[in-house]
């Protein structure tokens, strides 16, 4: 009988480790999936800049003139590249390929704005940009780092516990996968 009562208890005891580590991985991939949603956040306005800027453009003042086409066309090419990457990756954050979109993506944007923002510093009719656009894009790429700085935190929790034994062995067993950074 007491042989019997020890055999039940350990496995009275090994359901609810195996419950609490099941639980513990759902919450860190839980964190993983808020921290993108705040990166999704504050990506998202930066796509949007130059429609934004457009429309603060009011066309009634002679001092400032539209972009031309030909210089937005590049921002524009990587901003739609950027939303489309991070709606793909709203849906799966710890996908690996999909997270590395949104990185090329940024990367591309980025670049864009660069370039945009060097061509106009040399146009001999007059800056493009508002110079608040510059400065709001400045500010909203601090806190998009630091942003991505902690979902990248929370990707780092999430793959050590699922690389800890015994831990490893839920996730083995549930499919849990390694995340990759921003």
């Amino acid at each position: 009988m007491s042989d019997s009562l020890l055999l039940w208890a350990l496995a009275v005891i090994g359901v609810a480790w195996a419950v609490g580590a099941y639980n513990r991985l759902v919450r860190l991939r839980s964190e993983v999936n808020t921290s993108f949603a705040a990166v999704d956040g504050e990506l998202q306005p930066l796509a949007r800049l130059v429609d934004d800027m457009l429309a603060g453009i009011d066309p009634r003042d002679e001092d400032r003139q539209q972009p031309s086409e030909k210089f937005l066309a590049p921002i524009r090419e990587a901003s739609s590249e950027l939303t489309a990457a991070l709606v793909a990756a709203r849906v799966r954050p710890l996908d690996g390929e999909r997270i590395a979109a949104v990185r090329r993506a940024g990367e591309r944007w980025a670049r864009a704005w660069d370039q945009a923002e060097r061509e106009d510093a040399h146009d001999l009719a007059g800056p493009q940009l508002p110079d608040t656009v510059s400065t709001e894009r400045a500010l909203r790429l601090k806190q998009a780092d630091v942003i991505g700085g902690q979902f990248n935190e929370a990707v780092d929790r999430y793959n050590r516990a699922i690389t800890q034994f015994p831990a490893v062995l839920i996730a083995w067993t549930f499919s849990f996968r390694r995340g990759r950074h921003l």
